[in-house]
């Protein structure tokens, strides 16, 4: 049986069998709870007090007293177990397997990337990991890439978009990073993109200059994700972005004044327009009021005052011609002028002789 190592640190204690670091110069342990140990005929756990150990089965067994808390500390392998002691304080008896019962554990713990290695059977489990016999270290098989646990040490494991792809039989699968992530157990596309935390606490994967860029692989500093490629920005760069922003900011200036514009002179075109067909269609009523206010004057309101001036006048004109006659009038003349009223503004009146 292999004994992984566990991505969360809080199942740590939720299982019987997990793995002891210290650190990375020292091998780690394997926690054995002695709880898997039952007898038939109790129907309660045991508290084992003492028992016989051995790696090998035809080996010196040593005993072991005083077990805290029912736990055993083992190395990775083979490892043998015999006459387990434990005693119940309260009725005073005493338990004790049977002398010819040997209990076997063969616990491999799960290897790390470059562990040393010499055949393809000594990485573990073997699902996951390859020996690779030109460097003799142990490497992930494809494809699973590597992920760094709380102790530094690198483990093979499954990046899937979401944990219900993962096909691994022991569930070792972790998502991609995203942006959105509320935790850093993620993983990054291993030699394109590297993993980083931001100020939030939170995991994203980001990409190098020239590298590939998506929805969930950013750009680093002064890189812009274009057409899937990150590319360096510089100060031209900026630049011309600059002049795009300001040349479209005065071309929809103009747009927006031509408007306005636009919408003032319909405007006021409207309003002259309805004034004009207002005048020119008045009603013909107002004009008939109008010309009925006017008084058309008849022969009787010409006195003799302005008859008189009138024939002053035609005298006067005959004195300047050359006939030597003068033109003589005589009051008994029964010749009348003809007058006409012509009227208007200046009322004015034509006498037509």
């Amino acid at each position: 049986m292999t004994v992984p190592y566990s991505l969360n640190r809080n199942q740590d204690d939720d299982f019987h069998i997990t793995i002891i670091t210290h650190n990375k110069s020292l091998k780690p342990l394997i926690r054995f709870n002695l709880n898997m140990i039952e007898c038939s005929n109790k129907n309660s756990l045991l508290n084992w007090t003492s028992l016989e150990s051995s790696s090998t089965l035809h080996g010196e067994f040593l005993r072991t007293s005083f077990i805290d808390k029912n736990l055993m500390y083992l190395q990775s392998g083979n490892t043998y177990l015999k006459n387990l002691t434990a005693i119940d304080c309260l009725t005073k008896t005493m338990y004790r397997t049977d002398e010819q019962e040997l209990f076997q554990l063969d616990l491999r713990i799960e290897s790390t990337l470059n562990d040393y290695c010499s055949n393809e059977h000594l990485c573990y489990p073997e699902e996951n990991y390859q020996c690779n016999l030109i460097k003799h270290r142990c490497i992930c098989r494809q494809p699973l890439q590597s992920y760094s646990i709380k102790e530094s040490f690198s483990i093979c494991v499954q990046a899937v978009d979401n944990i219900d792809q993962c096909t691994m039989i022991n569930k070792r699968c972790l998502q991609w990073c995203h942006q959105n992530n509320s935790t850093t157990k993620c993983l990054c596309p291993k030699e394109i993109s590297k993993k980083k935390i931001s100020y939030n606490n939170q995991a994203y994967c980001e990409s190098r200059t020239g590298g590939i860029c998506n929805s969930f692989i950013q750009c680093p500093l002064e890189n812009l994700c274009i057409h899937g490629t990150c590319q360096h920005i510089n100060n031209e760069f900026y630049q011309s972005i600059s002049m795009n922003i300001a040349t479209i900011s005065i071309i929809v200036s103009c747009l927006i004044i031509f408007m306005i514009s636009a919408i003032l002179g319909i405007g006021i075109y409207i309003l002259r327009r309805q004034r004009w067909k207002k005048h020119y269609h008045s009603p013909i009523s107002s004009v008939c009021a109008k010309q009925q206010q006017m008084t058309v004057p008849t022969i009787s309101d010409y006195d003799n005052i302005t008859y008189g001036a009138f024939r002053a006048n035609i005298q006067l004109s005959s004195s300047d011609d050359n006939d030597s006659s003068p033109m003589t009038t005589s009051d008994d003349c029964s010749y009348e002028p003809k007058i006409v009223y012509l009227g208007g503004e200046q009322q004015l009146t034509a006498i037509f002789a």
